[in-house]
């Protein structure tokens, strides 16, 4: 047999795989099942929930790499934490904003917190 012809069959067994495990988990009623079908989670789900504004996935997203880069500077487990805590809005926000934002950018991160905040 020739390596594409391998490559075929392989697809296939991957595929037909596949296709077995997400149709035996939609008829199970596991976490993984519900997942799939996108009915258990809310989409708020992988956010603060102290976070009651305006859900905007992409806000969400600047301001937890925010955070994200904050601890990679430090490599404290606490500021990764600590900077999500009480929907960014908290004293280690402000100081990883400070040093990792410019000066002229923080009233536009700070408007961001009381949009997704409260």
């Amino acid at each position: 047999m020739c390596f594409s012809s391998k490559m075929a069959v392989a697809l296939v067994v991957v595929v037909a795989c596949s296709t077995t495990w997400a149709r035996s988990a939609e008829e199970s009623s596991s976490p993984v099942a519900s997942l799939i079908r996108g009915r258990s989670l809310s989409k708020r789900a992988n956010f603060d929930p102290s976070c009651t504004g305006v859900y905007d996935r992409e806000l969400l997203g600047r301001l937890s790499r925010l955070c994200d880069d904050c601890y990679n500077v430090f490599r404290e487990p606490k500021v990764a934490t600590e900077c999500r805590s009480n929907c960014f809005y908290n004293p280690v926000f402000v100081q990883c904003l400070e040093y990792l934002i410019p000066a002229d950018l923080h009233e536009e991160y700070q408007a961001l917190v009381q949009t997704v905040g409260k």
